[in-house]
């Protein structure tokens, strides 16, 4: 009598591995994915973005009362890295009537948008009237946003510029 029962193969053990090394291969490659999204430095996040999405309507009716202050920020001098690698920032503050907006708190948030998460934060000190200095650590050229927050007292003012910073030229 002959048993019907065959023996295994190598074959079949071969083919029994494959689904095994194929998961396997994915879960490397997905967590190459993961790795390389992670350490992306031109991927951000925007902080508090659900928070900010809940609360759209308040954050739309403080920029109304922002802009009914009629504070106006300019740039004093283009926007240059210095060859320490550094970008001065001087930043004029006026109100309605142009006149120099002294006495406040300015708050700069500065972020490349090429390398959007590689965001620097500075309070800027009034060198003089109604002029507001700092210095960016790490400057490079491109297209920059600027977040910048003024306070003086029950005064609460924000507004975002984007400017280009370039190479700055022989001092």
């Amino acid at each position: 009598m002959t048993s019907s029962s065959e023996t295994p193969s190598r074959a079949g053990n071969f083919w029994a591995w494959v689904p095994v090394g194929l998961l396997g291969a994915m879960l490397v490659g997905l967590g190459f994915a993961a790795h390389l999204a992670i350490d992306d430095p031109n991927f951000a996040l925007e902080p508090n973005y659900y928070d900010k999405a809940v609360h759209w309507d308040e954050t739309q009716a403080k920029a109304r009362e922002s802009n009914a202050l009629g504070l106006k920020l300019e740039l004093v001098a283009p926007l240059t890295v210095a060859p320490n690698g550094e970008v001065e920032v001087q930043l004029s503050v006026k109100d309605r009537r142009d006149l120099a907006f002294s006495g406040a708190e300015v708050a700069l948030e500065a972020f490349p948008n090429a390398y959007a998460s590689r965001v620097q934060r500075l309070s800027l000190h009034e060198s003089a009237p109604g002029v507001y200095a700092g210095a960016l650590a790490h400057g490079m050229r491109g297209l920059w946003e600027l977040r910048i927050v003024v306070n003086q007292g029950a005064i609460h003012y924000g507004e975002v510029l984007r400017r280009d910073v370039v190479k700055g030229g022989a001092a």
